[in-house]
Formats: structure tokens, C-alpha cells, sequence
């Protein structure tokens, strides 16, 4: 039965440059995002300088029962 240390030396070295041929796409892949990010310039979705909120003055509450062809509505509660 075969053991995790238990590797032939050329399947050894076979991982190990594949690991390094991985390692150096995932490096190059996140520089080119970071580069191409940093030369476009672009803020994010929304932008960070949102203008101020419009204020509408304060809330007019309506206590009145809903009527409906004269009666009150019982549904509309």
C-alpha cells in the first residue's frame, strides 16, 4: 500500500514544476487584475463621493380609516 511520502522521484519532480507553473499563472493572473485596475482609474459601482439626501421636510401620517363606496374597507387594514 502506498503512502503519501511514498513518491517515485521523477513523479516527485513532475509535481513540483507543476506546482511552480501553477503558483506562477495564479501570480500573474492577480498583477494583471491589480495593473489593469490601477491604469483604468475607474471608482467603484456608485462612486464614493454620493451627493447629499434630499430632505422632503417630515413624515405626514395618515390615521384615517380607508372608505370604499362608503363603507370602510375591512381588507385594507
Amino acid at each position: 500500500m502506498a503512502t503519501k511520502g511514498a513518491a517515485i522521484s521523477v513523479e516527485q519532480g513532475y509535481l513540483t514544476k507543476m506546482w511552480f507553473a501553477v503558483a506562477t499563472v495564479v501570480v500573474v493572473a492577480i498583477a494583471a487584475v491589480a495593473l489593469s485596475f490601477a491604469l483604468t482609474g475607474n471608482s467603484p459601482a456608485g462612486g464614493t463621493n454620493l451627493p447629499p439626501v434630499k430632505d422632503y421636510g417630515p413624515v405626514e401620517v395618515q390615521q384615517e380609516p380607508i372608505v370604499v363606496n362608503g363603507t370602510v374597507c375591512g381588507q385594507c387594514r
